[in-house]
């Protein structure tokens, strides 16, 4: 990238285990369902041309996980899977599957917000400008933790979704807490409108680029809108996905499902050159070595490993998971980014 960003890596695992349990206890119906997603999704018309760039995709495979072909653009090198997004494909994962937003909709609303949105929103707050008070836009808010950490900081912030179950969850669990319902429900159609014109200064993607069929319409309508700073996060090929393919009787946490589609070190600054975005701020953090180690796990469990084995594993193995993180996310080689930018151009 041409900007000397501010850089910041790694992460406590800490999180993972406290706000995803069921990875360990559930894999059999975790994978299925997966596995359902991919059935869908192979039913849709095959992708032609990159989800990000649009330039036409090699015909020369580099993964297959899970039954469905993937491909690194050779212009970006965004890692594309087989089968287009279309509006179907997003209406039955998002909309039908009523069961969809149960991950993002559960009784640790508190826990989840601390762990995991708490530092999201500190990362943001530390790296705007001196004397910049934001006010955020929130896009794809699901239950709203993310809006719920802002206001907890005094960070004036509202946030839009498609679930109706979810935004009004958030809401509920929101207004409990501090007397504001700061959720609305939008429609595909007026999603984009609801940017363009938002008296924002701040709009928030978190984990939302990677569910969006035309990403596209996102920057055109952060362009238009009179927003400055754009802050997002994305997951990222890394070294999940290897882990992933390597043991495919486990749950697919990076690669699959609704992630049709991963971002790479070279996609992202190829969009933040072309979508003219200026980077302020960067924070990578992963995800492998606790999913390896998942794996691993749950692998040894399926063998009849002993209670003893399993200890001397968790006490040689898993004591170490940060600290063998740490070196992943330094090399880039990590699940999740995030990024704080601002328009290059003002309109």
């Amino acid at each position: 990238m041409t900007d000397v960003p501010f850089k910041k890596y790694s992460k406590s695992s800490g999180f993972y285990t406290k706000t995803h349990k069921e990875f360990f206890t559930e894999n059999e119906s975790l994978l299925a369902k997966i596995e359902e997603h991919n059935r869908i999704y192979r039913e849709q018309p095959v992708r032609e041309y990159c989800k990000l760039c649009h330039e036409k995709l090699p015909t020369l495979k580099d993964l297959v996980s899970h039954d469905i072909p993937y491909f690194f653009c050779s212009n970006c090198g965004h890692f594309n899977g087989a089968y287009e997004d279309t509006k179907e494909f997003v209406k039955k994962i998002y909309l039908e599957d009523t069961n969809y937003s149960d991950h993002y909709v559960n009784a640790e609303f508190d826990s989840r917000t601390k762990n995991i949105y708490v530092p999201k929103v500190d990362f943001l707050a530390e790296n705007l400008p001196p004397g910049i008070r934001p006010r955020v836009l929130d896009i794809g808010c699901g239950s709203g933790n993310f809006v719920y950490a802002c206001l907890q900081r005094d960070i004036e912030a509202v946030g839009i979704d498609f679930s109706a179950k979810a935004v009004d969850f958030g809401n509920q669990q929101i207004r409990q807490r501090l007397n504001k319902s700061p959720l609305t429900l939008v429609s595909e159609e007026t999603f984009f409108q609801s940017i363009v014109g938002s008296d924002a200064s701040v709009l928030s993607a978190i984990g939302v680029l990677e569910h969006l069929r035309e990403p596209d319409k996102l920057f055109d309508a952060f362009e238009k809108s009179r927003m400055t700073y754009l802050f997002y996060s994305v997951p990222m090929f890394s070294a999940s996905v290897i882990f992933e393919n390597a043991f495919p009787a486990v749950f697919p946490r990076q690669l699959g499902g609704d992630h049709t589609h991963l971002f790479t070190e070279s996609s992202v600054e190829w969009m933040h050159k072309n979508k003219n975005l200026c980077s302020l701020a960067e924070w990578r953090f992963g995800t492998g070595v606790m999913d390896l180690y998942r794996s691993l796990l749950i692998t040894l469990k399926k063998n009849g490993a002993s209670d003893k084995l399993l200890k001397i594993f968790e006490e040689g193995f898993a004591q170490k998971i940060d600290a063998l993180q740490a070196v992943l996310d330094k090399n880039n080689f990590c699940s999740e980014i995030h990024c704080l930018v601002k328009k290059e151009r003002m309109s």
